[in-house]
Order: C-alpha cells, then sequence, then structure tokens
C-alpha cells in the first residue's frame, strides 16, 4: 500500500487552456524528484509550445528540438487548444502503428492524428496541487493511466498548467507502470513489445 493517495479527478472543460502564465510556478527542484516534495514545483506552465494541428511529425520534432521542449501543445487555425504532443509520442512504434492503422505512411500523419486531445486528459484544482505532494500527483496519474494532468484554477476556471507522467518518471527513480491498465495479456505484450502505452 503506498503512502500517496490519488487525487480526485475531473473532465477537462476544453474552454479552460488561457494563454496566461501562472505564478503558481516555483524554481524546479534539480536531480532526482524526491516524492515528498510539493507538487506545484514540477508543474508545467501554459502557455507552452504551440504546433499547428496540420504539422507533419518532423516539423513538431523540430519545433521540440529547437525550442528544447518535450511536450507541445496542438492549436488550430484560431489559436484553440486541441491537446497535447510529446516527443516521446513522436519517436515511438505508437507513430508507425497509428499510420497503418490510417492506410498511410508516416510522413503523411499530422500532428492531429497522433495527439492526446484536451477531452481525453483530467484535471486538478490549483487548491489541490497547493496541498499535494508529487508522489500524490504520480500515483493520481498512475491510478487512472493519465500521460497529462492539467491543472485548472478555479477563481476562472482555466488551465494553468500541467503535468507530464513520463517527465515525472524521467526525474524521478520509480519504476513506471503502463499508463493505460491492461484487461488481458495481449494488453501486456502490446505495452511490453509495441509501447502502446503511449
Amino acid at each position: 500500500m503506498s503512502y500517496y493517495r490519488a487525487l480526485e479527478t475531473n473532465t477537462v472543460n476544453t474552454n479552460a487552456v488561457a494563454k496566461t502564465n501562472s505564478n503558481l510556478i516555483g524554481t524546479i527542484a534539480t536531480g532526482e524528484i524526491q516524492e515528498q516534495l510539493p507538487a506545484e514545483q514540477f508543474l508545467h506552465p501554459l502557455p507552452t509550445t504551440e504546433v499547428d494541428q496540420y504539422a507533419t511529425i518532423d516539423e513538431v520534432l523540430l519545433v521540440l528540438d529547437k525550442t528544447r521542449q518535450a511536450t507541445a501543445l496542438v492549436i488550430d487555425i484560431n489559436g484553440q487548444q486541441l491537446g497535447f504532443i510529446s516527443m516521446a509520442q513522436l519517436g515511438s512504434r505508437f507513430i508507425l502503428a497509428k499510420a497503418q492503422a490510417l492506410g498511410c505512411t508516416r510522413n503523411e500523419l499530422t500532428v492531429s492524428d497522433v495527439m492526446v486531445p484536451l477531452s481525453a486528459l483530467r484535471q486538478v484544482s490549483t487548491t489541490q496541487v497547493l496541498n499535494a505532494r508529487v508522489g500524490d500527483i504520480m500515483a493520481t496519474m498512475e491510478e487512472d493511466g493519465l500521460a497529462y494532468l492539467l491543472v485548472v484554477s478555479l477563481q476562472d476556471e482555466h488551465a494553468v498548467g500541467y503535468y507530464d507522467f513520463i517527465d515525472m518518471v524521467k526525474s524521478s527513480s520509480r519504476t513506471m507502470t503502463a499508463l493505460k491498465p491492461s484487461s488481458n495479456f495481449n494488453d501486456v505484450v502490446e505495452h511490453v513489445l509495441h509501447h502502446r502505452e503511449m
């Protein structure tokens, strides 16, 4: 039994992502994450790097490389936020599997084909984050199989930041379990051999 508890999450209001910075962000701790640290220290602020929904996989990889970011927010032509995409997703076998499923080549895929849509995300409030530890956030994301967790201000109901599960695991000494729960042995094989958890 873990000492940390999963936080209660809500579905994301797709109008919640604002183009404002949060004053919640403290100095990012260096070195190994200690799960007892305050959760807000590992919150990624919004806005973040943005990419067009029709950008190709290679274009997004170039943007992420040039900006030294691991994650980007996918937007439409009007600037409406649609979802998240990460370097880990773009570099995984998931891309080839998605291209095969859509009957196209990797070069024909756009970022909107492979992003994690905002509608698939969950959110927690800034109040919950202020009272949580890193271990609580990781337990929440692990329990619900979340790649990203939005943090929304209760005052104006706009997202002020997000947590990236893969980034948190990379910064810690924890081992990562699958993001999506397995219901049968075939799912386990897909997770292990084909990186389907991405």
